[in-house]
């Protein structure tokens, strides 16, 4: 990523280029079978819809942004659940999705964390850490695979700690 990309909480300024960004990209989550019951979905990605979440304490919204264009965002609902991670067509496959994923872990710390993924993006969740907990379905004309990652635990026992209580060669 070069010097001239900003990674930065998004703002009600931001609603409209969030669902520019997301609506084109998120007809991939559509069933074909039952896209036409998937109209509540789509109106959650009008810039309405939001500005309302941008404005709601449930919701933490980061964006990344190089030379003023909008390359990708990231909304965690509850701080444990990714809601949207979306990365613009034109700037795909450099990191961005796990700049802006690593930024969320930094923000939210250690702790379990879900997704509703979309079925092409089950590698990119996998390479954070996440694994399917159920086969793929659809909800209200919404196909998506269940997704949960971990709370990863630090080692809290030092290496310096464990020689000084394990044997050394055999020896107690």
């Amino acid at each position: 990523m070069d010097s001239t990309s900003t990674l930065r909480d998004a703002t009600a300024a931001d609603a409209g280029a969030l669902s520019a960004l997301v609506t084109p990209l998120a007809r991939h989550l559509l069933d074909a079978a039952t896209g036409a019951s998937a109209h509540a979905f789509l109106a959650t990605l009008t810039p309405d819809s939001f500005a309302q979440r941008l404005a709601s304490p449930q919701f933490a919204h980061y964006l990344l942004e190089r030379d003023d264009q909008l390359c990708g965002m990231i909304a965690m609902r509850d701080g444990s659940h990714i809601h949207h991670l979306f990365v613009n067509r034109s700037t795909r496959h450099q990191g961005i999705a796990r700049r802006l994923w690593e930024h969320a872990l930094h923000v939210h710390g250690r702790r379990d964390y879900t997704v509703n993924s979309s079925e092409v993006a089950v590698p990119v969740y996998e390479k954070f850490g996440f694994a399917a907990k159920a086969a793929p379905q659809t909800v209200k004309g919404v196909r998506f695979v269940l997704m949960e990652r971990p709370r990863l635990v630090r080692p809290v026992v030092q290496k310096q700690y464990l020689n000084e209580l394990l044997p050394q060669n055999g020896k107690h």
